[in-house]
């Protein structure tokens, strides 16, 4: 029988976005959370065959146990009291103690020594072959999601050929830029597509006299190995090869490491994109285009407008490609996992999951933090979204061309994103782009032998 939808308030704690502000003497802090007002959401399964518990299931299970990192804390708890409303008795316990994706899976393992085990978990997307291979990830059936679920993503959730996590926040990397430095440097923004036009474009701002540095790409938060990849991924050769082994010396490579080289010589990187590379683009006006994630592309384009007479007027594009390339970015985010081997467990863990991948509630988060929908009738709903932040409207056109992030195996795999990301300093700050990728190959092969 379908259930009627629930309107629950949609907590707003989802892709955190901190920018800094200046205030006397130079000094930074941090100006809040810029994130849109919480909304309420409409959540449930709606009639989704198959994804509704059955009574007898319903009827037995008492506790779901689910884990999730510390920032996804509104939208859990609407999960909770969505599934407790419809059955009552239940308990949805959610752990949220953790900092990051990582720590997350060491922490389920841990709990399992202890024996508490988990249900539901929600799994960076680097971090699922740890969740299908050591956890026990459930194969789970794309047709427990609504015929609106954009199913392009799911490859994204995939280990093996077997679908282990369904995408929930989908991101990939954006080039923001000062239209008012651009316009007056000459610059069209139409030419910010490939890396030469980029290049060439900052060199027309250099050349402006608006002592301004042109481009700022900051390499914290490991968006240096992610700009490393996606330059790489648009000739089609990711620094991850179909093996999983470092390909970091390819042609694509070489050429990404070369346009970063260049933006180098503009002036100092950033460390932090969401504070130091956001401060000086949208606060102090140092940098004429700099690079974001597009979750929190929308935050930054408000901070920016509420500037009054100090703001300007903001653009964004995907991050451009390698000369005679093509949009493949990669792609960060996280999935829902089901690591409940119980019959009735899993049948009450997908529920929660359907849940919380309703058209409704995947559009407030989406207003919330500016991630990828991940359903169509979501963005049908989203209208007055993409009117208020046109610059988000390109980025819908990704979703089918979006590739895996590298899950890197080994004993110390989960160490090559930051090392790749040290190289990725190296090559910015100066040094020979050619001998630092060799190095870097060497050092993510060591690392994942």
């Amino acid at each position: 029988m379908m259930r009627k939808r629930r309107a629950l308030p949609m907590a707003v704690a989802l892709g955190m976005i901190l920018l800094a502000s200046c205030s006397g003497g130079g000094s930074g802090h941090p100006a809040g959370d810029l994130r849109p007002t919480a909304r309420p959401a409409t959540a449930g399964v709606d009639d989704v065959a198959g994804a509704t518990a059955s009574p007898a299931c319903a009827a037995q299970v008492r506790q779901l146990r689910v884990a999730a990192v510390s920032t996804l804390d509104g939208v859990m708890k609407a999960a909770k009291a969505d599934l407790e409303k419809a059955h009552p008795g239940l308990t949805v316990d959610i752990t949220q103690t953790a900092p990051d994706y990582t720590t997350l899976v060491q922490r389920i393992s841990a709990d399992r020594l202890t024996g508490r085990s988990v249900d539901v978990a929600v799994a960076g997307f680097d971090q699922l072959p740890a969740y299908a291979n050591q956890l026990g990830a459930q194969q789970l059936s794309p047709r427990l999601l609504r015929a609106s679920y954009d199913q392009r993503l799911l490859g994204l959730g995939t280990v093996g050929g077997r679908l282990v996590g369904i995408p929930q926040q989908v991101a990939s990397l954006a080039l923001v830029y000062n239209l008012d430095v651009l316009q007056r440097a000459g610059v069209d923004p139409a030419t910010l597509t490939t890396t030469d036009g980029v290049i060439a474009a900052a060199d027309k701002i250099r050349a402006s006299g608006q002592n301004v540095q042109p481009i700022d790409l900051p390499t914290g938060q490991l968006f240096g190995q992610w700009i490393l990849n996606t330059l790489a991924s648009s000739q089609g050769t990711p620094i991850q090869d179909a093996a999983g082994r470092p390909a970091l010396t390819t042609p694509a490579a070489r050429a990404a490491a070369a346009f970063l080289a260049k933006v180098g010589t503009y002036g100092p990187q950033s460390d932090n994109p969401a504070q130091q590379g956001l401060l000086r683009f949208g606060v102090r006006r140092q940098t004429a285009m700099t690079v974001v994630s597009v979750a929190s592309l929308a935050g930054s384009l408000t901070f920016i407008a509420g500037q009054g007479a100090k703001g300007f007027r903001a653009g964004a594009v995907p991050f451009p490609t390698l000369p005679g390339g093509s949009q493949h970015p990669v792609a960060v985010g996280n999935a829902l996992t089901v690591l409940a081997t119980d019959r009735c467990q899993r049948e009450m863990a997908t529920e929660l999951i359907v849940s919380l991948l309703s058209p409704d509630v995947v559009a407030a988060s989406t207003e919330a933090s500016s991630y990828l929908p991940v359903d169509t009738e979501a963005i049908n709903r989203l209208g007055s979204f993409y009117d208020m932040y046109p610059q988000l409207k390109p980025f819908l056109a990704l979703s089918g061309s979006l590739v895996k992030a590298p899950a890197w195996g080994g004993a110390r795999g989960g160490e090559v994103a930051s090392a790749l990301t040290g190289q990725v300093v190296r090559i910015v700050r100066g040094e020979d782009p050619d001998r630092t990728l060799t190095a870097a190959q060497a050092q993510a092969a060591e690392l994942t032998r």
